[in-house]
C-alpha cells in the first residue's frame, strides 16, 4: 500500500465540519444553531430545577481551591510555578470568577474566552496593557474576556479534520468579528465528532422541559378557571350576524374584551345594561339585552397534574445527575440513597472541573510559554483540589482498622499532614514533633531528603 496514502485523513467527523454551524448534526430543529442557544438559555432562566442545579454546580466548583504543581523539584521549576501563580493572581478578575463563567459550557455545550495579554512592567504605568504587580517584562495575562455563546455566529473549522481555526462573532450592527484560535480558550463538554459546539448537559432534559412547561401553564389556567369560572355572555343574534351594523360590531368587540379580561380580584367587575329584549310584537320580555355569567365545567374526571409535573422535574434533575435536589419532596427515601445520589453528583462535578483545568493547562499555559520563550520542561500544571468533602468518620474508621492490623502511621509526617488538611486543621510543626517524640524515627518528606 502507498505510504503517502496512509498518512492522508480521508473521512470527516460529521456534518458540522463543512459549515461550522453550532450543533449542525442535531436532529431537533429547536436545538440547532442559535435557536439551540436560546432554548438552553430559556431552560436555565425559566425552570427552577435546571436553574437550581446549574447554580449548585457553579457555586460548588468556584469554591474549590487549586495548586500550581511544579514540573519537578528543582528551583527553576518552582520559580516557573510561582510565575503561573502570579499570572493567575495578576488579572483584572479573579480566577474564581473565570471558573464560574467557564462553567457555562455545561449549559450550552461550549464556552469561549479571548485571552488578552499584557507586558508586565510594574505599577508605575497606567497603561492597562502594561500595568502589573510585577516588573519582570514578561508577557502576562490581562484578562480572560468572555465571549457569550449567543454572540457566536459560526465556527471556522477545517472541512476535513474539524480543527478549529477561529470563530465569527456578531458585533452589533457591524459585520462578523473574527477571533483566531490562537487567542481563544475553548471549553466544551464532549469531543464526539470533534464538534466545536460540544453537547449541553441539558440536551436530554429538553423534551421533559417542554412538556413540563406546558403542564405548568395548564395547571395555572385550570386553577384560575376553577376559582373564577368560564365567562359566558348572551347577546341578541343580530349582533353576531355577518351583516351587523358597525355599532353592533363595536358592542360585540367590547363584550369580547370584557370576557377576555374578566378576573376575580379586587378590581374585577362587570357592568351590563338593564334593558330587556323586545319580542316580535314590540313588547318587553323578561330576557335581559345582555347577560354575562361564569360557568363551571360539568366533567366528572379529576386529573391530578401535580404528580405529572413532579415526574418531569425528577426526569430533568436525573438527566443532569442532580436528582438529590428533589430529596424531601416525597415521603419515601433513605440516608443511604441520598448519600449515593449526592456522591454521584459530586463525582460528576470533579470530571467537569478537571475538564476546565485541563483546558487551562493546554490552551493558556502553552501559548504563554511560547510567548515568553520559556523551557517547556519546566512548565507546571494547574491542579484542582477535591470537590467532594472527605467523610472524616469513614476515614477515622479506616485508620482504626489499619491500627488494628498493626500498621502504625504516626511516623509518616506527609500522611499526617494530609490527614490534618482533610480535616481543615493546620499541619504539624516538624521540629516540635521530632523534639517531642524523642528518638522515634520520623520519615521525612521526599523533597527534604533530596535537599540533604
Amino acid at each position: 500500500m502507498n505510504e503517502a496514502l496512509l498518512k492522508v485523513e480521508m473521512g470527516v467527523p460529521g456534518e458540522n465540519t463543512y459549515n461550522g454551524e453550532i450543533r449542525a448534526d442535531e436532529f431537533l430543529k429547536e436545538l440547532k444553531g442559535k435557536r439551540g442557544i436560546r432554548s438552553f438559555r430559556e431552560m436555565g432562566d425559566n425552570d427552577s430545577t435546571v436553574g437550581g442545579a446549574l447554580y449548585a454546580i457553579q457555586q460548588t466548583l468556584r469554591d474549590v481551591p487549586f495548586t500550581v504543581k511544579p514540573a519537578d523539584e528543582s528551583d527553576a521549576a518552582k520559580r516557573e510555578a510561582e510565575f503561573v501563580e502570579q499570572v493567575l493572581g495578576d488579572m483584572e478578575h479573579s480566577i474564581d470568577d473565570h471558573i464560574s463563567e467557564a462553567l457555562s459550557f455545561l449549559q450550552y455545550g461550549f464556552s469561549l474566552f479571548e485571552v488578552v495579554y499584557k507586558r508586565r512592567q510594574g505599577t508605575k504605568t497606567n497603561n492597562p496593557k502594561k500595568h502589573s504587580l510585577y516588573n519582570d517584562n514578561r508577557v502576562g495575562v490581562r484578562k480572560l474576556a468572555t465571549r457569550a455563546q449567543w454572540t457566536i455566529n459560526q465556527f471556522d473549522v477545517d472541512k476535513q479534520t474539524a480543527e478549529l481555526y477561529g470563530i465569527y462573532q456578531s458585533r452589533g450592527f457591524s459585520s462578523n468579528n473574527y477571533i483566531p484560535r490562537s487567542k481563544l480558550i475553548h471549553y466544551r463538554t464532549t469531543t464526539v465528532n470533534n464538534d466545536p459546539s460540544g453537547r449541553s448537559i441539558l440536551r436530554n432534559a429538553f423534551v421533559s422541559y417542554k412538556y413540563l412547561s406546558g403542564f405548568q401553564s395548564t395547571e395555572a389556567i385550570a386553577i384560575e378557571r376553577e376559582l373564577t369560572g368560564m365567562p359566558m355572555a348572551r347577546i341578541p343574534a343580530d349582533y353576531l350576524a355577518p351583516d351587523a351594523t358597525a355599532d353592533k360590531k363595536a358592542v360585540l368587540a367590547d363584550i369580547q374584551r370584557i370576557l377576555r379580561d374578566v378576573k376575580f380580584n379586587s378590581q374585577g367587575c362587570i357592568i351590563i345594561p338593564s334593558d330587556l329584549q323586545i319580542d316580535a310584537d314590540g313588547k318587553k320580555t323578561n330576557v335581559p339585552l345582555v347577560d354575562i355569567q361564569l360557568i363551571t365545567a360539568n366533567g366528572s374526571r379529576n386529573i391530578e397534574i401535580d404528580p405529572v409535573i413532579k415526574r418531569y422535574q425528577h426526569d430533568i434533575a436525573r438527566s443532569i445527575m442532580a436528582e438529590f435536589i428533589m430529596l424531601g419532596s416525597q415521603t419515601t427515601g433513605s440516608y443511604a440513597l441520598s448519600k449515593s445520589k449526592t456522591d454521584l453528583f459530586l463525582r460528576s462535578l470533579e470530571a467537569y472541573l478537571n475538564t476546565v483545568y485541563d483546558t487551562l493547562n493546554q490552551q493558556l499555559l502553552v501559548p504563554l510559554w511560547k510567548l515568553n520563550g520559556l523551557d517547556f520542561r519546566l512548565m507546571p500544571k494547574i491542579v484542582p483540589g477535591d470537590v467532594a468533602p472527605h467523610d472524616l468518620k469513614e476515614l477515622g474508621s479506616f485508620l482504626r482498622n489499619l491500627n488494628g492490623a498493626d500498621i502504625n502511621l504516626s511516623n509518616q509526617l506527609d500522611i499526617i499532614d494530609n490527614l490534618l488538611t482533610q480535616a481543615e486543621l493546620p499541619i504539624i510543626d516538624r521540629d516540635s514533633y521530632v523534639a517531642n517524640n524523642g528518638n522515634r524515627q520520623v520519615v521525612q518528606p521526599v523533597e527534604e531528603i533530596n535537599n540533604v
